[in-house]
């Protein structure tokens, strides 16, 4: 069950038209450069947009402020790129759930710096696209099997990690992973529930599928 005050945050990279049942179940959508056009051209309305617009030409600027009530303009020499200025304000706002649609796209450098913007959500935050859903963890986590996904791999972010796994085809009782090695990948959910718990650092955990 999503929580009552869930964050929506739509980036330009790859997106979907199935996303769009989820992002307006959520209380607050901010829509970020291409992404609020995207939103508008789907008939949903953002609370805010967020960006230096350089992704959109000026007609769509001008429908997206003409359509939205909170536009805010960083210029394009910045020290921060749009998805950071959403997730900033987004933390701000102090969000129990944060759900980052197209942030996943052809530039690299923005792909990785979009994952590790999963550090400042701490807990809370969530990256989605076609074909993976991915957070940051530590302590002890309860997951479910879900029919989206068949594989369940897990990355350090920090040097190390220590980790438990009960109820996945491959388990392990306090394994230690090292950052830069690929012992965690490509995992499976045994039973309807498993068990992951990281005694010691944080990782990444990436449900996907082909």
């Amino acid at each position: 069950m999503r929580p009552n005050n869930t964050f929506a945050i739509v980036g330009g990279g790859k997106l979907l038209k199935r996303f769009l049942a989820e992002i307006v179940k959520s209380n607050y959508i901010i829509g970020v450069d291409r992404g609020a056009y995207w939103l508008i051209g789907n008939s949903v309305i953002p609370n805010i947009v967020i960006g230096d617009f350089d992704s959109v030409n000026a007609r769509e600027f001008q429908m997206i402020k003409h359509k939205v009530k909170r536009v805010k303009e960083y210029p394009k020499k910045k020290n921060f790129t749009d998805m950071e200025l959403a997730v900033d304000h987004a933390i701000s706002l102090h969000p129990k759930e944060v759900i980052i649609y197209g942030s996943i796209g052809s530039r690299l450098d923005h792909t990785i710096g979009n994952i590790q913007l999963l550090e400042r959500l701490h807990d809370v935050g969530v990256i989605r696209d076609r074909n993976n859903e991915v957070r940051i963890i530590s302590g002890r986590t309860t997951v479910r099997k879900d029919a989206r996904y068949q594989y369940i791999s897990l990355l350090p972010i920090t040097e190390t990690i220590e980790v438990s796994l009960i109820g996945f085809l491959y388990d392990v009782s306090h394994a230690r992973i090292r950052r830069g090695q690929t012992l965690g990948i490509s995992n499976e959910i045994r039973e309807d529930e498993a068990t992951i718990n990281i005694h010691s650092g944080k990782a990444l955990v990436i449900w996907s599928r082909d």
